[in-house]
């Protein structure tokens, strides 16, 4: 049963992946991958979004493997010592974004987008960690994010500098990271393919609904989501880092569909003015890379990504008066004042964040950060030290320290 599950798995990560050609005898048609409504029913659809989903009773041993939704392969797949090997294609900087990265191909026609770290140098992208940390630990607690799947890579043919595609060309190894892809359809309210939302939209959106016990709930789990972003500093709050999307079938009788634009798969369905095309709508946070760090207006890679000592230093809670919560949070430039810096936490936000990490003991914790392999982010050469590097038991010990920050403190209730 579970060789059969494996196989299955094979064939629709082949195909989300994009992996060669396979014959076909019936022509699927194209799935919707985008939903286009007003500005005012796309702010409905966030004010109603789910956000927090409760996860179920989970292993340490489930929390080491993670969810593996969307992904090419199991953790133990892409954790050998042997390391996957892959041949060099393209270079980070040709394929987007600045982080440290770059294209390659498997044996079998897999193209994967990898970001990396050498653990020779001691340098190289360190979201390969916090990525991995981040959205581990989202899932476990029931909130949406992208799953991440740890690799170790050997790359044939590969560059000194895989991002810049300089230097000797030779076998690599590399500690690495991809990640599934991002959920759909998105709902839009215009034609770009890329809109997300920002923590004042979503915020506000929750204001607007009615008294009543679903304004409730979406502000206790919004208000938990904000405290969890506070926890691991997740300061790059900019809105191209969120995604509202559909999290059931699209009901294509309340809209048209179209054809996508070039930067896109799949179908676009024009939601009618009197038609509702998602039952479910759903908020993600889909990039969440520079985390477990100390957040800055810059996102720096150094601090604000997978540094221990860093993170050690930010408290969850700035002072204040009587018993108004806010969090110690420095959001970056780009996300400006919508993405709600030092935000007001509520009792109601803090309690539910409270009970969800409650589910975590001490092994589910180091089975994050042994799953975002923290033990690696050091130089294998005695003349590089990495700074903020730090084992398992360091970050378990800094984990539980900030869990009991927030258990100690009490917050004024929502209005």
């Amino acid at each position: 049963m579970r060789a059969h599950a494996s196989r299955v798995k094979s064939l629709v990560a082949a195909a989300i992946f994009g992996i060669g050609a396979t014959s076909v005898a019936v022509p699927q048609p194209a799935a919707v991958s985008a939903i286009r409504t007003s500005r005012a029913a796309r702010a409905t659809y966030l004010a109603r979004a789910n956000i927090w989903r409760d996860p179920g009773t989970l292993s340490a041993a489930e929390v080491l493997e993670g969810s593996e939704r969307g992904l090419p392969y199991t953790f133990e797949q892409a954790a050998t010592d042997t390391g996957l090997g892959c041949t060099f294609t393209q270079p980070g900087k040709d394929i987007g974004g600045g982080s440290a990265k770059f294209l390659c191909r498997t044996a079998d026609g897999r193209d994967l987008r990898v970001k990396y770290w050498d653990p020779e140098s001691g340098r190289g992208n360190r979201e390969v960690f916090a990525t991995v940390a981040t959205s581990r630990l989202m899932w476990a607690l029931g909130f949406n994010a992208v799953p991440a799947l740890p690799l170790n890579v050997r790359c044939d043919r590969c560059p000194e500098n895989p991002h810049e595609g300089t230097g000797g060309v030779r076998t690599r190894r590399y500690v690495a990271m991809v990640q599934a892809p991002w959920p759909t359809p998105v709902i839009l309210s215009g034609g770009d393919i890329n809109q997300g939302w920002s923590w004042k939209d979503l915020d506000s959106a929750i204001e607007s609904l009615p008294t009543g016990p679903e304004r409730v709930r979406q502000r206790t789990h919004f208000d938990a989501l904000t405290l969890l972003g506070v926890f691991v500093q997740h300061g790059d709050r900019k809105s191209g880092q969120q995604r509202l999307y559909c999290d059931s079938p699209a009901d294509t009788a309340a809209g048209n569909a179209t054809a996508a634009r070039a930067d896109a798969t799949g179908l676009t369905l024009v939601e009618r003015a009197a038609g509702s095309a998602c039952a479910t709508p759903a908020v993600a946070i889909v990039d969440v890379g520079a985390t477990f760090g100390g957040a800055g207006r810059t996102s720096n890679d150094t601090t604000a990504s997978m540094n221990l000592d860093e993170w050690r230093r930010k408290r969850v809670f700035a002072d204040a008066r009587g018993d108004e919560c806010r969090g110690e949070l420095t959001v970056s430039l780009k996300a400006g004042q919508d993405g709600e810096g030092d935000p007001r936490i509520s009792e109601e936000g803090r309690s539910f964040l409270v009970e969800q990490l409650h589910r975590l003991t001490p092994d589910h914790v180091r089975a994050i950060f042994k799953a975002a392999r923290v033990d690696e982010l050091t130089s294998r050469s005695s003349h590089h030290s990495v700074e903020g590097a730090g084992g398992v038991d360091a970050w378990v010990a800094a984990f539980q320290d900030k869990v009991r920050q927030i258990e100690s403190r009490r917050c004024s209730p929502a209005d």
